[in-house]
Order: structure tokens, then sequence, then C-alpha cells
């Protein structure tokens, strides 16, 4: 064993650059698997424990008032085992100095006189407000964000007027773990928008509708249905303004993490074994190349004694070295990359007691998995040991049997190539399952790279689509509770800078389709509406029917209709003059939608649906750039006034965001090309120590080492084309399964593959190439072409 140690540690260093490729495709393998696991762990642990320690509800009403004295009683429903009621209002701070961003609060009322309520508060820093005087908590990424100390005043315009607030402490709520002022914002924005508590009694003497409540959540009772408490509960408050009943599932905080979750399970099962597996084709075809060379050798061990058990333990080794150090190195750096990544979350995810791990278990985890797919590519080539009996292992395998390949029938274009184009040719022919491999290797390289670049240009479509094309409108006013369209129109039509309002209905709706439901808004836009455009696919302007609704693909989907198809639609806000609160449309056609979930109908229409005259529920502005201070000035502390939003404001906002994930694609992108490179290079090197006598026979016959390359990178070339070709297709697949994963109610990612993602990962595939040839160009000229020929048979 000691000589088979001693050939082991001779050919390692022999062969040192093959074996550092197929090591680096390993940990890059093993990097993703750890610290995406690493963080979704830290991730999974933080949200349990601070659910848990929260008493998160597992429902959520919105209404437009409903008795505080009565929601006690709710608790007597079927199914509902607690029950509390609440005011939340959305407020803007007063600015003293014009010209910087509206900044705006979400006022949520907290009851102090329980301590086992629902939703309850972690403070991390300072103490509970005194609801006897004008306190409030807030949460710690706005007071971050905007440069806060405990003891500042915070002026607000509650219902039209200033009032003055202390600060006193930090709060955290496990209902805005991810907070946003709507779902248009995509991201949080704690330098613009945060959450801020204070007492119920404090605030009830602060609001016109002091004994109301227009929020409620509730917990259910174990085994208990939450469709069936909803219907219930419609009944119950259906006298109320009942806007919306969503189970935790559908809470838009919640609703994001867990999508983010699901989309970390998903990259943790897939990106590792995308890699491992490469990583398992240059380690099977280097054993296989191996062993065919070193059969002479084989032959004399056997001889001597060695048995096919301790030879075959012999060349596990290397993938056993390999995969050892792979995992090790790769489970370290997933590591160390799981606390910037971690630190990345927390700027979005508000969850205490989120931090970054040291993971012994994921980082054995990751060795595991790196020996057992070594293992296995080892065991795969190595089985042919078996078969070798010592006589015929020294004597030189059978020449195979020799005929024309496909491309050499194709006589006008075999004679054209070159001798070295035709020897490169015959040997990808000759060894047909070797070359497979190779072939499926490269397309999922190159499926990487298209996957990489076409993710920003995907990105890069949904936000130019949305703010250029869709969302026209300069300003959006959008109003606290519907109001007659003649009434503001009058107001804002002398406004100076104006050239065109365009009045929006936006109505919250259950959309139903036998036992399919979806809670949605409704948006209700003119006929001729050129602030906010619906395009289709094609990126031309669709009409709102003036019958029947328009749905979003996604939404679509979820519902399982398509064009020609009814839908109940059921809205809070529909007037009973007929005794229903429903209404069957249909579904007139089918758009894509990037930002939010909406159906769409023509403005008259959804108002007569509606049966509340002609009311709307936001204005779109269009005005003078220089005049959108002033009027943002004017009117965000007006009573009527619930939000301003700058459309270049957001735009700027999300772009800002976006940019951490296009450094995102292109380092997927690079690893992608190393991955790529070390297959090219894997490939090379073993062509080149196979088939050294070969060459050197032809640097004898006078090519120069540029000729002799080219018999190896016709080879190359042609497996690299063949593999782009297989890539295109599996790039359309993956590209699909991933637009499925990370598409949320919040936004759809636009599944297109441009074809300047295929010609950059083409550029991208080719350069891996280059370098690995460069590489392989050096080894030939060193090529010691007079000693290989004197060797002995």
């Amino acid at each position: 064993m000691v000589v088979l140690r001693k050939k082991l540690l001779r050919e390692i260093k022999e062969n040192i650059g093959i074996y550092l490729a197929c090591i680096v495709v390993i940990a890059i393998g093993l990097m993703s698997f750890t610290s995406m696991s690493v963080i979704l762990e830290n991730l999974e642990r933080s949200q349990e424990n601070f659910y848990a320690q929260t008493n998160f509800a597992d429902g959520f009403i919105r209404l437009t008032g409903y008795p505080e004295n009565k929601v006690k009683d709710l608790a007597n429903l079927p199914g509902i085992a607690q029950v509390e009621g609440r005011i939340v209002k959305d407020v803007n701070i007063y600015e003293k100095e014009t010209g910087g961003p509206n900044r705006s609060l979400r006022l949520v009322s907290m009851n102090l006189s329980s301590s086992e309520g629902l939703n309850r508060l972690q403070i991390s820093s300072g103490r509970l407000p005194d609801e006897h005087a004008a306190e409030i908590l807030i949460d710690p990424k706005f007071y971050a964000a905007n440069n806060l100390s405990l003891g500042d005043t915070l002026t607000l315009i509650l219902e039209g007027k200033r009032v003055s607030f202390t600060l006193v402490g930090l709060a955290q709520s496990p209902e805005f773990i991810y907070s946003m002022r709507t779902a248009q914002d995509l991201y949080p924005d704690p330098k613009t928008f945060g959450i801020a508590y204070i007492p119920l009694n404090s605030l009830k003497g602060l609001i016109k509708e002091s004994g109301q409540v227009n929020d409620i959540v509730f917990t259910l009772q174990p085994a208990a249905d939450f469709n069936a408490v909803k219907d219930t509960l419609q009944t119950d408050l259906k006298r109320y303004g009942v806007q919306s009943i969503i189970p935790r599932k559908d809470q838009t905080s919640h609703a994001i993490l867990s999508s983010e979750l699901n989309s970390l399970r998903g990259e943790t099962k897939t990106l590792p074994v995308i890699f491992l597996g490469v990583a398992s084709i240059i380690l099977y075809t280097m054993l296989i190349r191996m062993i065919e060379q070193q059969r002479g050798i084989i032959g004399i061990l056997k001889a001597f004694g060695f048995t096919n058990r301790e030879i075959i333990l012999h060349y596990l080794s290397y993938p056993l070295i390999i995969g050892s150090l792979g995992g090790i190195l790769g489970g370290l750096a997933g590591i160390a990359l799981s606390y910037p990544l971690t630190s990345l979350y927390q700027e979005f995810f508000a969850l205490p007691g989120l931090h970054g791990t040291f993971s012994f278990k994921y980082l054995i985890l990751g060795i595991a998995l790196a020996l057992i797919f070594s293992l296995f590519s080892g065991i795969k080539g190595s089985l042919n040991i078996l078969r070798l009996e010592p006589a015929d292992a020294m004597r030189p395998a059978a020449p195979g049997s020799a005929h024309k390949t496909l491309i050499e029938r194709i006589t006008w274009l075999w004679t054209k190539l070159s001798s070295q184009a035709q020897m490169g040719i015959r040997n990808v022919m000759r060894a047909p399952v070797r070359s497979l491999f190779t072939i499926l290797g490269m397309a999922v390289v190159f499926c990487l790279m298209t996957v990489s670049w076409s993710m920003q240009g995907m990105i890069d479509t949904l936000t130019t689509d949305q703010f250029d094309k869709v969302q026209t409108y300069d300003i959006k006013l959008s109003l606290t509770s519907p109001i007659s369209t003649k009434t503001t129109l009058h107001t804002l039509a002398h406004e100076p800078g104006i050239s065109k309002i365009e009045p929006v209905i936006e109505v919250p709706v259950t959309l139903k389709n036998q036992w399919l439901k979806k809670e949605v808004a409704i948006m209700g836009l003119s006929p001729d509406a050129t602030l906010y455009n619906i395009l289709d696919k094609n990126e031309q302007k669709v009409a709102v029917p003036t019958g029947g609704i328009l749905l979003s693909e996604r939404l679509a989907n979820l519902l399982q209709v398509k064009a020609g198809d009814f839908l109940t639609v059921e809205s809070p806000l529909r007037r009973e003059l007929i005794g229903s609160k429903e209404e069957s449309l249909v579904v007139q056609g089918i758009v894509p939608q990037y930002i939010g979930l909406n159906a769409f109908m023509e403005i008259k229409a959804l108002q007569n649906f509606l049966q509340q005259g002609d009311i709307s529920t936001s204005m779109l502005i269009q005005m003078d750039p220089e005049e959108r201070s002033s009027f943002k000035k004017k009117y965000r502390d007006a009573s009527q006034v619930s939000s301003l939003e700058d459309s270049q404001e957001s735009k700027a906002k999300i772009l800002e965001m976006m940019g951490s994930y296009g450094f995102t694609t292109y380092i997927f992108a690079i690893l992608a090309g190393i991955a790529g490179f070390a297959l090219i290079f894997n490939s090379s090197i073993i062509t080149l120590s196979e088939r050294q006598r070969e060459l050197a026979s032809l640097r004898v016959l006078g090519l120069t080492p540029k000729e002799v390359l080219r018999v190896i990178t016709s080879e190359q070339w042609l497996l690299t084309l063949l593999g782009i070709f297989l890539g295109i297709p599996l790039s359309y697949a993956l590209l699909a399964g991933m637009v499925q994963a990370l598409s949320t109610d919040l936004y759809s990612i636009p599944a297109q593959l441009p074809f300047s993602a295929l010609i950059g990962a083409a550029v991208g595939t080719v350069f891996s190439m280059w370098i690995a040839q460069t590489r392989a160009y050096r080894k030939i000229k060193k090529l010691p072409f007079v000693e290989i020929m004197a060797t002995k048979e």
C-alpha cells in the first residue's frame, strides 16, 4: 500500500492543475449549499421564535369601523380562540424643511392593559409609552435610517392637525417584519416609511371615531378551518364595511418572508447539485481516462498480487481527496459567506435574533455531500478495473472498430476541414459516452451563464416597463376613502403646473372560480386613460373593456381561468341594493403585470358594480416637474389624502434596491464561468496527457505547437458548440422554473430570454475555453517529445 500511496501523491503533484480545477468546482457548489442552508436555518429559527414570543395572529380583518366594546364578543364565534381590536392609520410626518422626501408612519394602537395580547411588541430599547402622555414607540429601522434619538419629538399630521409625540422606545412586531407602505413599493424604505406604536387610549382621544376600531386580529382554535371562520365573520361584520379578511399566509409581511424561505429551500437543492454534477462529470472523465492510460500499470499491480479491492481503493483515493478538500474549502467559504449575506437579509427583514452563526452541522453535511458525489463518480469510473485480467491489462487495448463517422459521410464538409480538425472530430466520435458527459457539462455551464445574464435583463424590464410604459403619471394622490370624482377634480383643476388628471378606483374584491378564490384589488380606469397603461406581451396598449374584467397572468393562473370564463366578484364596498355583494363577470382578457396583482375594469362599469355613484379613490396627475415640490407640500398634510406617490422617487428607490440583485447575478455568472473553465481545462489537459505519444509524433513530423494545439481545440470546439446547442433549451426550462419560483403576489418576473443573454453566455463559454486552451498550449510547448518517443513499450 505504501507503493500505491507514493504513486497517488506523485500523480497528484504532476497533474495538480486538473485536481485544483475539480476542487474549485466542488467548493463553489458546497459554498452555495452551506451559505444558503445556514441563512435558511437562521431565518426559520428567528421567525419561529419571534412568532411564538409575540403570539402572532392567524387572521387579519380590515374594516371601516367596528364598535370597540363588541370586539370581545367575536371570540364567541365558532373557531376563534382570541381576538383583539386596533386602530391603524397612515399619517404623514410634518417636515419643517421642504425639498426632502415625504416621510410617513403607520400608527398602530397597542393595548397596555393586557400582557397576553396578539402581535405583542418586542421592545429593544427604551420603555413603554404612557397612555396619558403623547408618547410613541417606533421601529428600529426607521429610527436608524433617520438618525433619531430617544426623547426626540416627531410632529405628525393626524386628521389634518399637527400633533407632537415624544419618542420613548424602539419596538418590533411580527406583523411588520417586512414593512412597506404599499405593494407598489416592492422593498422596505425605512428612510421614508416606518411603523409607530401608540397606546389605544391615547389614539382614541386624537381621532373622530373614538369608540371604533378599524382593524381586528384573531387566532384560531386548534383544527379550526379559516374559510369557515371567514364566512361567519363576513356575515357578522357585513354592516361595518369589511374591506378584507385574510389568513396569516396572505398577510403581506409573512407572505414575503415565506416566499423568500421557499426560494432559499429551492436554491439549496438546485445550485449545489448543478455544480457538484459538473464536478462529477470532471471526476468521472478523469478516472476513465486515467484507467485507460494506466492499463499496463494495473496489469502489473495485479500480477504482483494486489487485489481488485486494493487497486479500486487506490483509484477511489483520488475522488476521496478531491471531495474532502473541496468539501472543507467550500463549507468554510460558505459559512464565511453566510455572515455578510445574513447582514444583507437584516436590511430587508426586521427579525430579532437574526445573525450569522458558525454551523458545524452544515459544514459536516457539506463535506458528506461532496464525498457522496465524488465517490459515486469514482465508483462508476473505476468499475472497469474488475474486468481486467493481469495478462490482458499488460497488453495495449485492442483498437476499436474503425468506421466513418457521421461527419465523414458529409463529404463536401469533411474535405474542407484541416487534418488537425479531422483528427479531433474522430477522437470525439470514438469515445461517445465520454464526449456526451463533456457536452452535458458544457450545456449546464452555458445554461447557468445564460440565466445569470437574463436575470438582470428581466429585472430591468420589470422596472423600465412599470415606470416608463405603465405608470406614466408623475404624482399619484391617494384618498383616505372613496370621494366624489367631480369634487376632487374640481379641487385639483386649478393647481398650477397640472396638465392632466385621471380618476382611478381601487376596490378590494374577492374573485372566485368554484373552490378557488383570491383577494385582490380591482383598478377602475377610464377607456382613454394615458397615465396608467395596460400592455400586452408585445407592449401594445390594451383598452379596458366596457363590460367584463381583465386579469393579470399570475392572477389568471392562480384562479385557473382563461378569456371567456366567468368569475364571481364580491366586494365589501358594493351596496346591497339587490340583496347581494357579488356578481358574475366574464373574463375579457389576460394581460401581463409585473408589479402587483390586480384585475382591471372600465371605471364606469366598476362604479355601476359598486352601486355608489361617481366615486374615485385616487387621482393620477401629470404636472410640471418644477411644481411638484410645492404641490406635495400643500397636499401631504390634507386630512383626506392618505399618501402622495412621486413616480420618479419610486423608480429611483427600486432601481437602488435592484442594484444588489445585479451584483449577485454577475457573481453567479463568474462562478459559472469558473466551472466552465475547470471542465474545459480538465478535458484539454487529460486529452493532452492521454495522447502524448500521438502529439509528440506530430511534433517530430514538423508540426508547430500551435498546429498540434489545433488537434485538441478542434475536439474542444465541437464539444463546446454541441454543449451550447443543448444548453439553449435547458436555459429556457431553468429560466421558466426560476421565474415561477421567484414570482410572488407583489411582483412577477417576466420570463424573457433575450438574444443578448445567449450571446453573453456564449462569449463567456468561449472565453473560458480560450483561457483553458492557453494553459494547454503552454504544456504543448514544454512537451518533451524526444523523451516521449524514446519511451520503451
